[in-house]
């Protein structure tokens, strides 16, 4: 396990106002020191810092390009994500849900869009004391996003922890059902 690179799959930034302070250049100086081959921004709910972030990886990348091959660190991948509070109805202004927070992350760029359509819901839908987004929203831009089960506040562990296996086994086919090959379970 020691010779597999370390890759940051969820992961916030200063964008995420309450849970980080990490500035997008401190995370490339940090990525370069530890040699990672890639990194994903995975802010609360929304896309503010993805074109800092990517701007800030090409930069990196760049720059590379012109020393010598002897002097050259690797090249990092930026991947793009967000982490979402997905609620049983963003519409119902009536109960307290904050959902539960799921990272989704582009594979490419419809995946871009659709995670961006996806955070734009979430504000002007779904704003009740959180951005949220539900499953109808998941199920309708689910293209090309992978889907990471989340931490302890993601739907399939808190089921388990709060509410039975059975709850959360009912959680985990519906993402699997949606995303198949695309689900991963996210260890923390």
């Amino acid at each position: 396990m020691s010779a597999a690179p370390f890759v940051h799959l969820h992961l916030h930034t200063e964008y995420s106002l309450v849970d980080s302070t990490v500035r997008i250049a401190q995370l490339m100086e940090r990525c370069v020191a530890d040699g990672m081959p890639a990194v994903a921004l995975t802010d609360h709910a929304n896309m503010m810092g993805a074109f800092h972030f990517v701007r800030e990886v090409n930069a990196f990348n760049k720059s590379q390009e012109a020393l010598p091959e002897e002097e050259r660190k690797p090249a990092i991948t930026p991947i793009v994500g967000c982490e979402f509070f997905v609620c049983e109805d963003r519409h119902n202004k009536s109960v307290k849900d904050y959902g539960y927070q799921i990272v989704m992350l582009a594979k490419n760029k419809n995946g871009y869009h659709n995670l961006a359509k996806m955070s734009s819901i979430a504000y002007t839908e779904g704003f009740y004391y959180v951005p949220r987004i539900d499953k109808e929203v998941v199920a309708q831009y689910k293209e090309d996003i992978i889907v990471l089960t989340g931490n302890l506040y993601g739907e399939v562990p808190s089921k388990i922890l709060n509410q039975g296996e059975k709850q959360a086994e009912e959680a985990l086919l519906w993402w699997k059902e949606h995303f198949g090959e695309d689900l991963y379970i996210e260890l923390m």
